[in-house]
């Protein structure tokens, strides 16, 4: 187990003969998704976020189909990681962006991208969807609803369904963090070096004066330090 730096799990991971009895106890698609994850976590040991939540197995089985639910959902698998990243971002969840930053790549983001999403939609590099994206995670989480605005653009884009699984997504992906968080959830062994937390309060002159000319004020989005990608 690999513990986040300086930090001690509070509630350790069920060890992994446990979890395999706990899946089959479970059973259904809550069992099988604890047993058998997809995509490029398949045939990995079960994610040392399930074994931490595995030890209220009843708030597992019935969290585990919402994750499966969103993970195989109906919005495009890029606009879900870009979605996911940003909310890891906001609430600096090493483990949540470790691993969505690999999922991230397998769903089609470019390490570029992932390596900006941090910057917020304010980053010249972004096109529109993907500026508007950001910005909506930024509202959900600033002022717990997306404005108008931004509700117009998104729904240029996507059906009342899709709107409906953003929000979701938003909300279980921050509930899943604050477990992480809190939790002090150790980092999965096989991720060797994982793709680091960049830090949410590094200041980008670039930024800050793109936006204030912008909007003719400093956003939340315009406080960041990362070195902008060299553009496609």
């Amino acid at each position: 187990m690999t513990a986040q730096p300086g930090t001690t799990p509070r509630i350790a991971p069920l060890p992994q003969s446990d979890l395999r009895a706990l899946a089959d106890r479970i059973g259904g698609t809550a069992g099988q998704t604890l047993g058998n994850a997809a995509g490029p976590l398949a045939g990995r040991p079960v994610l040392n976020v399930l074994g931490t939540i595995a030890h209220h197995p009843g708030l597992l089985s019935d969290l585990l189909p919402l994750l499966n639910r969103l993970g195989q959902g109906l919005l495009p698998p890029r606009d879900r990681e870009i979605t996911i990243l940003r909310v890891a971002h906001h609430t600096q969840s090493p483990y949540e962006w470790a691993h969505h930053a690999l999922i991230g790549a397998a769903a089609g983001l470019l390490a570029e991208e992932i390596a900006r999403i941090p910057d917020g939609p304010a980053h010249p590099d972004w096109d529109d969807a993907d500026s508007t994206l950001l910005r909506a995670v930024d509202e959900l989480h600033g002022d717990g609803a997306i404005s108008q605005t931004t509700w117009e653009h998104l729904a240029d884009r996507y059906s009342p369904h899709q709107l409906l699984e953003l929000l979701a997504l938003t909300g279980v992906y921050t509930l899943v963090a604050y477990v992480l968080n809190s939790c002090r959830v150790p980092l999965d062994d096989w991720l060797g070096e994982p793709a680091p937390l960049p830090d949410r309060h590094r200041i980008s002159d670039r930024h800050r004066l793109s936006d204030a000319g912008r909007s003719g004020r400093m956003g939340p989005d315009t406080i960041r330090d990362a070195s902008p990608p060299t553009r496609r």
